[in-house]
Formats: structure tokens, sequence, C-alpha cells
């Protein structure tokens, strides 16, 4: 009769266990069953990312600087550009249509991926991140993913076709191949005794000086 009792028992406990177990859905597209986290080291970064971007579009000569203070704005920090970020002043001004209103002013527009770059940096909380890292990737530099990337952060605002700073253009490859080979754009970049680059903010950083490097003597590939 006991043997009987715990048989039973056993099977009663089975059963308890198995109507306990919860099923997830999988790719229900409900972001409570499937919770997307952007993983630290693929979040944008405030420091190395969006201000060197606004300050290269935005705090030129005559513009948003401490100096000039155009309409009374001063985008050379965080809490001044977040702001306008949560406000959503910002997209609006780099996104629309009308040159009279679009920032940079009376020049070309932000391309694609530094639009979406701060979009992207705005939709994950407009953060003040400062990402450190001790890889810096020099295997294989090649200008369409190491070298424009840097060009278009820290240098495309002030040199562009249509704001040819110093009267040098660095919006497209070829024109950042001649400046590199004749050696100004590294001497600028490395603070050399050239005119440093980029005018505002800091020394760009090892890794992407070391870049243009290997890129020249690597007899600048596409």
């Amino acid at each position: 009769m006991k043997k009987i009792i715990f048989l039973l028992l056993g099977v009663i406990l089975l059963a308890t266990c198995k109507h306990q177990t919860t099923q997830i859905p999988i790719g229900s597209g409900n972001p409570i069953d499937n919770p997307v986290v952007t993983p630290t080291n693929d979040s944008v970064c405030f420091s190395s990312q969006i201000l060197p971007l606004i300050l290269a579009n935005c705090a030129q000569t005559g513009c948003h600087n401490a100096v000039d203070r155009a309409e009374g704005l001063v985008l050379t920090s965080y809490s001044s550009i977040y702001s306008l970020a949560r406000n959503g002043s910002l997209v609006s001004t780099i996104t629309t249509t009308s040159a009279s209103k679009r920032m940079p002013y009376k020049q070309p527009a932000m391309d694609t991926a530094s639009i979406n770059l701060i979009k992207r940096w705005i939709k994950e909380g407009s953060k003040n991140r400062t990402c450190t890292t001790n890889a810096c990737d020099t295997a294989n530099v090649l200008y369409s993913t190491h070298i424009s990337p840097v060009i278009n952060t820290y240098c495309k605002g002030c040199h562009n076709a249509g704001n040819k700073g110093g009267n040098i253009n660095l919006d497209n490859y070829t024109d950042v191949k001649t400046q590199t080979s004749t050696g100004n754009l590294i001497c600028a970049i490395s603070f050399t005794g050239c005119k440093n680059m980029p005018q505002t903010g800091s020394k760009l950083s090892t890794c992407n000086i070391r870049k243009f490097i290997i890129w020249k003597n690597h007899n600048f590939p596409q």
C-alpha cells in the first residue's frame, strides 16, 4: 500500500512541475517578450563620436562656439548639446530641407551616416558615454572603412566642397589622398608644426593618426 501511495505522489509532483513550466514566446515582436539590449561596446559614445561631429559641423568660426555664440548657442559641451537633442531641435535643424534653417548654416547638409548616428545616440537616451579601448584596428587599412569615417567625424564639417576651409576639400577619396600624400594632413592631425586639425576639440587618438600613416605607406587602398 505504501509503495502505491509513494508512486501516486511522484506522478502528482511530476504533473505539477510540468504545468509550472513557463514558455517564453520567441519572435513575437513584443519588446516585453523579447527585449533588445544594446551591448555597451556597441553603444554610441558621446565623447568620441557625437561631440567631434558637432564641433566640426556646428562650432566653427562664426557659429556656435564660445567666442561667436551664434543665436546665443554654444555647442561645445554635453549639457548644451543634450538640451537640443532632447527637445528635438537638433535633429530638426540638421534634417530640414530649408537651407536658411539647416545646420550647418549655408553649407552642405550632414551626410546620412552622421545624421543616423546622432539619431541613434538620441534613441539610446543621449547618454554622456566615454568609451575607451585598448584595441586599435590598423589591419588592412582602407579609405572606405578606416579613413573616411575619421574624416567625416572630425574634418568634413570644415573641409567640404561647399566650405573649403583653408581652400582644402576633404569630402572625397582623391582630395584626402592628395593631402595625405603631401604629408600636410598627417602633420596637421599629429600637431607637429602645421596648423592643428581639428581646430576645435582634442587631438585625434594615436590609433586614428596611425591609420593615416599606414594608409599612406600602403599606397592609399580604397
